[in-house]
């Protein structure tokens, strides 16, 4: 799909951009193709191990809910460029929106938690069993599915043809 320079930039963060934000990127990007949106769709990490590869559970979810993580992808830290560009930008809790307030202020008023809508937090699954990361992904696909449904609503988000 090609996307005008006007794409509006949808970014996802969480601590290392090696397991929450990547699923919620694959399914963000999944989703915004099945509804025929215009956006463009990133993820980074507040604190990114840089360059390394998604987490092993996190692939293996993705795999079995038929929707594989990009293989290319590795952790990237985010700047302020990034911030920048963003036209919304998710995190997974309090704590990651605390942090964009302080390191980035410009962005306070776009940043949103994914979960917001479920008043959830998606915690990190980053050392406990498959299961987390399972919730994780079940979590991350019910904020991405709401996000785009009030986005597109709003009239942020358009239908290309």
């Amino acid at each position: 799909m090609l996307f005008t320079h006007s794409s509006p930039v949808l970014l996802v963060l969480c601590t290392g951009n090696v397991c929450r934000s990547p699923m919620a990127e694959t399914l963000f990007a999944r989703r915004v193709d099945e509804l025929k949106l215009d956006a463009i769709v990133m993820s980074r990490g507040l604190a990114a191990p840089v360059g390394r590869r998604p987490h092993p559970h996190a692939v293996a979810v993705a795999q079995a809910k038929g929707i594989p993580l990009n293989e290319e992808k590795r952790a990237a830290a985010v700047t302020s460029a990034d911030m920048a560009m963003a036209t919304a930008v998710f995190v997974m809790d309090a704590g990651h929106r605390r942090e964009v307030q302080q390191r980035f202020p410009t962005a306070t008023g776009k940043t949103f938690l994914l979960g917001q809508w479920s008043g959830q937090e998606i915690a990190d699954p980053i050392n406990e069993p498959l299961s987390a990361f399972e919730l994780a992904w079940d979590q991350c696909d019910s904020g991405a599915r709401e996000w785009l449904r009030r986005l597109h609503e709003a009239g942020m988000l358009r239908v290309v043809a």
